[in-house]
């Protein structure tokens, strides 16, 4: 199963993401949850660093289980509309994911 846990700061801003495991869904591979997490979670981290000035620290080992972990410094109102716009983008994907997959994603919020 993926867990997928977004980050929310004290002010309900979306500040990052963590992502572990494998969905199970068919064999590596041929998996279409675990591509579709992928895509959204590495384009978005992608799309971020091309089109956004934004700072974040970004840790991903395959071998911890598919993990990816990305963290932003500080998220200022006006600086970081694109970066957060992007952000959301995903979590919208990521839920669309875990009603459509139930079995295969558990999707959380989380305050930090």
């Amino acid at each position: 199963m993926i867990k997928a846990t977004i980050y929310r700061n004290n002010r309900k801003r979306l500040c990052g993401y963590c992502i572990s495991g494998h969905a199970g869904f068919a064999q590596e591979g041929e998996d279409i949850v675990c591509a579709a997490v992928s895509v959204l979670t590495i384009n978005t981290i992608n799309a971020i660093e091309q089109l956004t000035t934004t700072h974040f620290h970004c840790d991903a080992n395959e071998q911890k289980g598919g993990y990816l972990k990305v963290m932003f410094s500080d998220m200022e109102e006006d600086r970081d509309r694109d970066a957060e716009l992007l952000l959301k983008a995903m979590a919208m994907g990521l839920e669309d994911l875990s009603k459509e997959y139930k079995k295969y994603i558990r999707l959380k919020y989380e305050e930090v």
